[in-house]
């Protein structure tokens, strides 16, 4: 085999490797979701909530307690990628891929985040958390 088709098979190798490894990983979801939950903030799952600038994951919903204590919700699924990797950073919404950065309200901060990000309703009632569109 000479160089060039050496350098041919692994080119299609490696392009099988890559594309192979990113569908589980590098999924697009580009419909956010209808919310209306209510979780029980006593409950083990959500102790990160008891924090303030701390936040978790559920149901294709990232909730979030800001660093003044208010409770806020949005996707999980950023505008700018369609990827599902939204978190709550310096009391802003910030998608870990990519870096596109959203205020509380989800306007875009950067250019990334030009598209804005859906943002949830949250209502407080004792320790029961509803967050819905």
């Amino acid at each position: 085999m000479n160089r060039k088709e050496f350098l041919s098979q692994l080119g299609i190798g490696a392009a099988f490797v890559l594309t192979t490894s990113c569908l589980g990983s590098c999924t697009k979801d580009t419909t956010p979701v209808t919310a209306d939950l209510t979780i029980d903030l006593t409950d083990a799952a959500y102790a990160a909530l008891k924090n303030n600038d701390s936040y978790i994951v559920k149901d294709g919903i990232v909730i979030a307690k800001t660093k003044t204590g208010t409770y806020i919700a949005a996707t999980v699924i950023c505008s700018h990628d369609e990827l599902k990797q939204v978190t709550l950073k310096n009391d802003e919404w910030y998608c870990t891929a990519h870096g596109a950065r959203f205020d509380q309200a989800g306007k875009g901060i950067n250019s990334l985040g030009s598209k804005g990000l859906t943002i949830y309703k949250t209502t407080l009632t004792g320790n029961s958390l509803r967050i819905y569109s």
